[in-house]
């Protein structure tokens, strides 16, 4: 069995679509956790992942890459909070939002934070999803190592996360206002009329089709105007040809 097989195999069996991942990288984390685990050839793999649910969960947890912080790239989230939210409030004081492969919830939680600051006398609610059920489990519960928060303002640390041991807890008022939803962005229907979408550092495995594909679905669920905000690594070059128009450095806005 080669690796198209293989894939095309996984999907009938779990519903999860490699071919919309860029092939090298993929394949490449593949083998290697397939070889670490003793294992030569896709076929055996294959069966191993139908009989064994440690062996398949451990195969899903190595997919998905669930790096994360709060205020990741503080630059980028002070142009959010100083210049993008107050438009965005100024066109509707009640923004729709959505964190789109929101991995284990610091980067959804970090939007509350910047809402809740933002807003007077209106308790944002901000859909949060992704595709791995663990990595929502933990942003549910809501506990982050020390690391996960060096980048947030000491401010929003003492207002919104209590220290636990050597951990931060996010308090309930915070965890309130984040509705965290299993997802999958490359074939799950979207809502739409969301005045933002935060989508950061999740596409850069995919595919040039599948990234194309997925900014143009963002920009259908966008309201006219409704922005959205990608990672660092995920400057979108031709964002006119997707409808939409770059504002600021990785923010790009709904144009009709």
């Amino acid at each position: 069995m080669d690796y198209e097989l293989f894939i095309k195999k996984v999907n009938e069996f779990i519903g999860i679509d490699l071919t919309n991942y860029k092939r090298p990288q993929m394949e490449r984390r593949i083998t290697s956790l397939m070889r670490a685990h003793g294992f030569q050839n896709y076929s055996e793999y294959l069966e191993v992942l139908k009989k064994e649910p440690n062996q398949l969960e451990k195969f899903l947890n190595h997919l998905t890459i669930n790096v994360s912080e709060f205020y990741r790239n503080p630059n980028q989230w002070d142009v959010l909070a100083q210049k993008i939210l107050p438009e965005i409030l100024r066109r509707n004081p009640r923004p729709k939002t959505w964190s789109a492969g929101c991995a284990t919830g610091e980067e959804s939680y970090t939007l509350a934070m910047l809402l809740r600051e933002a807003t007077t006398g209106f308790f944002p609610r901000i859909l949060a999803t992704d595709i791995d059920e663990k990595a929502l489990a933990k942003a549910k519960a809501g506990i982050y190592q020390e690391k996960a928060v060096e980048h947030l303002p000491p401010y929003y640390v003492k207002k919104y996360l209590t220290k636990v041991g050597d951990a931060y807890q996010v308090i309930d008022d915070l965890k309130k206002l984040v509705n965290f939803q299993k997802h999958d962005l490359l074939k799950d229907p979207f809502d739409t009329n969301f005045d933002l979408i935060l989508c950061r550092n999740v596409v850069i495995y995919f595919t040039n089709e599948a990234k194309d594909a997925l900014y143009r679905r963002f920009r259908e669920a966008l309201r006219p105007g409704g922005i959205l905000f990608t990672g660092s690594t995920e400057q979108i070059f031709q964002a006119s040809q997707l409808g939409m128009k770059a504002i600021s450095l990785f923010f790009y806005q709904r144009k009709d």
